[in-house]
């Protein structure tokens, strides 16, 4: 099993569990996510969604390297990236649930673990918790809608440094330029998440259903073309000479880790 669903108080918990992978991101796990992210917003009982991922280590570190090597050289379509962006226009659903999505960040998130975030309504990181957008060091851009919402959580000069450097940065940095709403201690995210479900169950649902819509709406208005033009960068990308050679890099490694953005072992600072 790769995602694990409970129902706690008025919230879906989704936890993402993958821990030997560092809950990377395939086409069965984000499937499942999917189905349950609609499952859930179509339930009246649930008054919200709460991502988390199993294990201390890791949220996720974005989408499983293994499975886009297999992409890479297959046929034409996946040549140019269309399954990987087709997996971010799924992912969306958090962004299109009638209910609040929020990230429980229990650990690390690395690229596409990052553009997943973007994705939530609300982020609440732990302590120890490190991101990172380490798309540069693919060779890629982000494929789904980072780029775009990323400008738009945090602006974009603050934009252009996480990309230009994909560096990591602490909780304490994620909270300051405004990447996660709130940072606890190590092990509190997931309840945390819970109580603030509790605390909009307060309110009528089909008004924060409409809350969450109008908020959108807003952006994807204001966004206008945004996402084709980023959509377009990541073809151009993908499959190129710097994607290729941080492929090759990966697999001669044997593979292990199995994410964009934690091979084998802890990414350098």
């Amino acid at each position: 099993m790769t995602l694990r669903v409970e129902s706690v108080g008025d919230a879906a918990v989704l936890t993402l569990d993958r821990p030997a992978k560092h809950n990377a991101i395939d086409g069965g796990l984000a499937r499942a996510l999917v189905d349950a992210i609609r499952a859930a917003s179509a339930d009246p009982a649930v008054r919200g969604i709460v991502i988390t991922g199993a294990g201390e280590r890791t949220f996720t570190s974005g989408g499983d390297l293994n499975m886009l090597a297999e992409l890479i050289g297959s046929t034409n379509e996946a040549a140019e990236g269309s399954p990987v962006l087709a997996m971010g226009e799924e992912l969306a659903a958090c962004e299109r649930a009638e209910v609040p999505v929020i990230a429980a960040v229990q650990g690390d998130a690395y690229g596409g673990g990052c553009e997943l975030l973007l994705l939530c309504d609300l982020v609440i990181v732990e302590s120890h918790a490190q991101l990172a957008f380490r798309h540069a060091k693919m060779g890629l851009s982000p494929a789904w809608g980072g780029l775009t919402r990323l400008v738009e959580r945090v602006g974009p000069i603050e934009a252009a440094r996480l990309l230009f450097t994909a560096e990591k940065i602490d909780a304490a940095e994620a909270l300051r330029i405004g990447l996660v709403n709130e940072v606890v201690p190590k092990g509190a995210a997931r309840a945390r998440a819970i109580a603030r479900v509790a605390r909009i169950a307060d309110n009528p649902r089909p008004t924060v259903a409409a809350l969450k819509r109008g908020l959108r709406e807003v952006r994807e208005a204001r966004r206008g073309a945004a996402t084709e033009r980023e959509r377009a960068i990541f073809v151009e990308r993908w499959g190129g000479p710097d994607h290729q050679q941080a492929m090759s890099a990966f697999l001669a490694k044997g593979g292990a880790g199995s994410s964009s953005g934690n091979p084998v072992k802890r990414p350098p600072g």
